[in-house]
């Protein structure tokens, strides 16, 4: 029932009875995880494991809060447990491929995906993880790519028997309904982005309804609950279930903001509910379901001699195609005095990002500018062995240790680019949200334009706000770009000066703009 708070309770006076009993410990770890605090559902499963040393549960539940926690080497060691004591466990190998995709060993994330798919071949979540990296990682082709997700919609939509079909209504002035799915209504990226196009749209001409698959909603998602003319939490019905509501709720177009990323909902999506459906803002390729009509990009991230395939028509809207909400705290773009000495370049960037072309091409730039430095900032960097070997990657390329400041995520990580001069946009994974919050809070991004929707990401978003100078086409353009940045003191002083301003007037924090196109 998701009453947490009183089944930790219940928890705590059985374990008053009887302090050793496993499961209870387990269950309490559970309860307090959902509830937020960590150590103590850690201290709770560790109990529970010091007990039963082959309490497969209890490695499984811990494994998983430690990468919550950004503790990926102790999270393996829990997983690769869970498999010594049950090696045919495909949530396990998953749960590996999920960690191995967290430490950017992607192919080795390939492999344990597959592996679960063997053992559990009706897994849908399991076989989008996977297509996820050999999305993200651009690890395949468009074409290949495209039969790979077709292959997720040929194993996973739902029978044929429960399609739905539709009639047109006669109507043609009618006030649309238009309904948006997502797992992300609450602290998000997706949700920085959704909710200025859902304060956007103008409610005389549509009726805006959320399918919310959240199960522990937070102060965004009441926020966007308020936004909405219409709201319903989907999470706990089945895939039927929530198709139908959608169906009775007479949607007119509906629009999926997840693609194959964790807690989708597609499967809703292949048996039609609705009668316009479309793919936007939360995946980087083709969902590959037959059912969707469209996949809504611009003409900088796929334009019009992209190689991307979909199974989708592609709308490219004639504008950025998202829009950014500031933080409202935010703190106030912080000057950079002087017009010399060090520059620190940074990134924020989730760790799998920093492939070995990105850290040889970074290195490169570091050693052009001697008196610089590297600030990198993100989750995994908790790790003391992912501290370790990111400093070893740079040493490789001739970078030593005290040239880089290793930082793990933090909640005022804003505060943090006050001290960055010029922000290092990886590839050909390029960043969303770190590169609008480094550009609000006054810091110019070098980014590298790819070939593919996930490679043009930065170059989208650099362009609607008027910083097409600074969006490189090749890896020495990209170089260049940032050595003279660093060396045009006065041109990167006024950036940081204007960009805030500039910012808050362009097309990238105009969300009526972006409802009107769409």
């Amino acid at each position: 029932m998701q009453q947490y708070y009183e089944a930790a309770e219940s928890y705590r006076k059985s374990l008053a009875l009887r302090p050793d009993h496993t499961a209870t410990l387990n269950n309490l770890g559970k309860s307090l995880q959902a509830l937020g605090r960590l150590d103590a559902a850690d201290a709770a499963y560790q109990n529970a494991i010091r007990i039963d040393r082959d309490f497969v549960d209890a490695y499984f539940n811990r494994g998983a809060l430690c990468r919550e926690q950004g503790h990926l080497e102790t999270a393996q060691r829990c997983f690769q447990e869970v498999m010594r004591l049950s090696p045919n466990d495909a949530a396990a190998y998953n749960n590996l491929g999920t960690l191995a995709k967290d430490l950017g060993h992607h192919e080795e994330a390939v492999d344990y995906y597959r592996q679960a798919l063997r053992l559990a071949p009706e897994r849908a979540d399991v076989h989008s993880n996977l297509l996820f990296v050999l999305s993200y990682t651009l690890m395949l082709e468009p074409q290949p790519l495209l039969e790979a997700h077709r292959e997720w919609d040929r194993q996973h939509a739902l029978p044929e028997r429960q399609r739905y079909h539709h009639q047109p209504t006669g109507e043609p002035e009618k006030r649309l309904r238009i309904a948006y799915l997502s797992p992300d209504f609450r602290r998000h990226p997706v949700s920085l982005f959704f909710e200025p196009l859902l304060t956007g749209h103008d409610r005389q001409v549509v009726e805006i309804l959320c399918y919310s698959e959240v199960a522990q909603p937070d102060e965004v998602t009441a926020r966007l609950q308020q936004q909405a003319d219409g709201w319903r939490f989907i999470n706990g019905h089945s895939d039927e279930q929530v198709a139908r509501m959608i169906y009775e709720d007479g949607i007119d177009i509906l629009v999926d903001l997840a693609g194959h990323t964790a807690g989708n909902r597609l499967r809703v999506f292949s048996c039609k509910p609705a009668p316009i459906q479309a793919s936007y803002l939360g995946y980087c390729a083709t969902t590959g379901l037959a059912a969707m009509d469209y996949w809504i990009s611009d003409t900088v991230l796929t334009p019009y001699d992209s190689p991307e395939q979909a199974t989708e028509t592609l709308i490219r809207l004639p504008r950025c195609w998202l829009c950014y909400q500031p933080p409202t705290d935010a703190p106030a773009v912080s000057v950079r005095e002087g017009v010399g000495g060090q520059i620190t370049f940074g990134s924020f960037n989730h760790l799998a990002k920093l492939t070995p072309d990105v850290i040889a091409l970074w290195s490169r730039i570091l050693h052009q500018i001697p008196h610089s430095d590297l600030l990198l900032k993100t989750q995994q960097l908790k790790d003391p062995a992912m501290r370790e070997e990111t400093t070893a990657h740079f040493a490789t390329e001739g970078i030593a240790a005290e040239r880089l400041q290793l930082l793990p995520a933090s909640a005022d990580y804003l505060q943090d680019y006050g001290v960055v001069d010029i922000a290092l946009d990886p590839f050909p994974r390029t960043g969303g949200a770190t590169t609008v919050d480094a550009l609000w809070m006054g810091v110019p991004v070098i980014t590298l334009a790819g070939e593919r929707f996930i490679a043009r990401q930065g170059a989208s978003l650099l362009g609607a706000v008027g910083l097409g100078s600074l969006i490189a086409t090749d890896p020495e353009d990209y170089v260049n770009k940032a050595v003279e940045l660093a060396r045009n003191h006065a041109f990167r002083h006024q950036l940081r000066r204007q960009q805030r301003d500039r910012m808050a007037r362009s097309e990238l924090c105009d969300g009526p703009g972006l409802a009107q196109a769409l």
